[in-house]
């Protein structure tokens, strides 16, 4: 699903008590996007800093002289509208910052580094910094205009201060209903240390293009004595945003309620219904209502060797390493018609696709973001070249295959604003992992944190 958006501008990044080696990496991974400036000493900061509008800190330790998090901790003081980033081993996060609710609202960046989840850290922050310094101009701009009204009359002045004043709070409940917004859905989405503890061996590439995203990713377990399944979903909802992060959280909602009440059912079933349940929540089988929003989605359900797949304008990719030892890559497609976004259709029944996979077979359930991102020369990577490039890391190891991916987007993308979010879910056969296998005989929808 195709967006245009603006040009991204590079965005200057303070480092004070960064280790030389390690601002080196970060340009390295982030090319010109984020330019970081080191600087020596807390003086020098606070003369660099405080001639942005709305600068960005990341702070290490310094040795002997104070911490990082006393750094970050003191920004506030000196300037109002800077940010903090602190730099910080991944073994001290909760021992210094409290639990991890609480880091919610604290920005950092892990150590060893991790360049998928400082490239969002960075992002999310160049965001709020775009945000305040838009606030600032506005302000500066009807701050000159109030010199231009000396002679108006003390109310008109009074009327302007206030409606600066609103704009301003406005700006900012609006963008605090966003990050409201964001933490709800990284809630409701699984997260990556339980699919961790599910599945034995994965990678996920989740880089939505806004603060909240229209892609979501979904699993389910249903076991009993015999048989553990999983289920696993990739899904692309129209728009992004706002609007697609509503829709995502609708489509999660119902993909839970119809396992839940059909543990069995399989993937080409599980979208029919989908499909109604959409059409219903969003009253699209009113002729009164011009709805058409819907989505895209990828839905496998695997069981032991055996995987059936279904999909509404989404293919899964398959990639396995045949008897010369060669990997090839299949295709399987979809169906042409989405999810949602019309009216009911009579007798229309998704295909389920059954395979029979060999150990170590990868499958890769993607939205289209990736595959339609344009560099500067306005040419896009394209699904074939996607193809190829799965194929070449099938027999990496699955975090290896996120780096190449990551690094291969981060090259050919360069300073080109990115068009859609992005969703890359790739998992190796068996999925199953020891702590799934022992789960008690139920069905299990993995949510943030839990298993419910």
């Amino acid at each position: 699903m195709n967006h245009p958006s603006q040009q991204q501008q590079s965005v200057a990044v303070f480092a004070i008590g960064v280790p030389e080696g390690f601002l080196r990496e970060l340009s390295q991974a982030f090319g010109s996007r984020f330019i970081f400036v080191p600087v020596a000493t807390e003086a020098d900061l606070r003369e660099q800093a405080g001639r942005a509008a709305a600068p960005i800190i990341l702070c290490g330790d310094r040795p002997g002289v104070v911490s990082g998090e006393a750094i970050v901790g003191d920004i506030p003081q000196w300037h109002k509208t800077a940010q903090g980033i602190l730099l910080i081993e991944t073994n001290r996060i909760v021992s210094t910052l409290g639990t991890p609710d609480a880091l919610r609202d604290f920005r950092y960046i892990g150590l060893p580094l991790d360049v998928f989840a400082a490239r969002q850290t960075l992002e999310a922050a160049a965001e709020v910094a775009a945000l305040r310094q838009e606030n600032q101009t506005l302000i500066h701009d009807l701050e000159r205009y109030l010199v231009t009204l000396r002679g108006a009359s003390e109310d008109r002045v009074k009327q302007i201060a206030q409606e600066r004043d609103e704009y301003r709070r406005q700006n900012m409940r609006i963008l605090d209903s966003i990050r409201n917004a964001e933490r709800i859905q990284r809630a409701i989405l699984p997260s990556e240390a339980k699919l961790d503890a599910l599945i034995t061996q994965y990678f996920l590439i989740y880089k939505p293009r806004d603060i909240v995203s229209g892609d979501f990713y979904w699993t389910h377990i249903v076991k009993d004595e015999e048989h553990t399944v999983f289920y696993l979903a990739v899904a692309d909802c129209t728009g992004h945003g706002v609007p697609g992060a509503f829709l995502s959280m609708v489509g999660t909602t119902l993909l839970n309620q119809i396992v839940a009440q059909n543990p069995r059912h399989l993937p080409g079933t599980i979208l029919e219904q989908l499909h109604d349940g959409v059409l219903h929540s969003l009253r699209q089988t009113s002729r009164r209502l011009e709805i058409d929003d819907g989505m895209e989605i990828c839905l496998c359900r695997l069981d032991d060797s055996k995987v059936t797949f279904a999909g509404a304008r989404r293919p899964l990719y398959v990639v396995s390493q045949q008897e010369n030892r060669r990997w090839d890559l299949e295709e399987i497609k979809g169906d042409r018609r989405t999810i949602g976004g019309g009216r009911k259709r009579e007798g229309w029944q998704y295909t389920n696709h059954e395979l029979e996979l060999p150990r170590g077979a990868m499958l890769y359930l993607t939205t289209d973001g990736y595959a339609d991102q344009s560099n500067p020369q306005s040419e896009r990577y394209g699904a074939r070249r996607l193809r190829d490039k799965l194929c070449e890391v099938a027999p990496m190891t699955c975090l290896g295959q996120r780096f190449a991916l990551e690094k291969e987007m981060s090259q050919f993308q360069q300073n080109e604003p990115q068009r859609d979010d992005m969703t890359i879910l790739g998992v190796r056969l068996p999925i199953m992992s020891a702590a799934a296998m022992q789960l008690p005989s139920g069905a299990f929808s993995v949510t943030g944190n839990l298993i419910l």
